[in-house]
């Protein structure tokens, strides 16, 4: 009886205990792409004030130009910002967290005048118990020829 009831106390701490991390990955994942979008629209809007209060000082931006283009932030964006005419959105997302740190995995969709697809991977970095940008790296997907 004593073995039964210790098989069960450990059965519901480990169910317990794996449903927490569940339910903590599902709202990183949440918070996470909600704050892309909020970054991603910014940048699509032009509004550099928004981008500046979720980016660190010195984000480092690597494009999917194909020439391996580097962005470095150098100081704020606000009043810099310009619109692109663009929307983006963001699919089959994916967020792991590593303490303070946290990567984003998805594909971003950028709809303009022509529609571009490219993988993402974003950093993302806990500072007073806000998550930041630190970096974001895009690879364009071809269209299947």
């Amino acid at each position: 009886m004593k073995q039964l009831l210790a098989i069960i106390i450990v059965a519901t701490v480990v169910t317990s205990t794996s449903c927490l991390a569940q339910n903590s990955s599902n709202n990183l994942q949440r918070e996470l792409e909600r704050l892309h979008n909020q970054w991603f629209n910014a940048f699509d809007k032009g509004d550099g004030a928004t981008m500046d209060k979720l980016e660190i000082p010195n984000l480092i931006l690597v494009n999917a130009d194909g020439k391996g283009g580097i962005w470095k932030k150098h100081g704020p964006r606000a009043g810099k910002q310009k619109p692109t005419g663009t929307s983006t959105t963001l699919s089959n997302a994916q967020a792991r967290q590593f303490g303070d740190s946290a990567i984003l995995t998805g594909v971003i969709t950028k709809q303009g005048r022509t529609s571009i697809r490219s993988s993402t991977t974003e950093v993302w970095i806990r500072k007073n118990n806000q998550w930041l940008i630190a970096s974001a790296q895009w690879s364009d997907i071809r269209a299947a020829e």
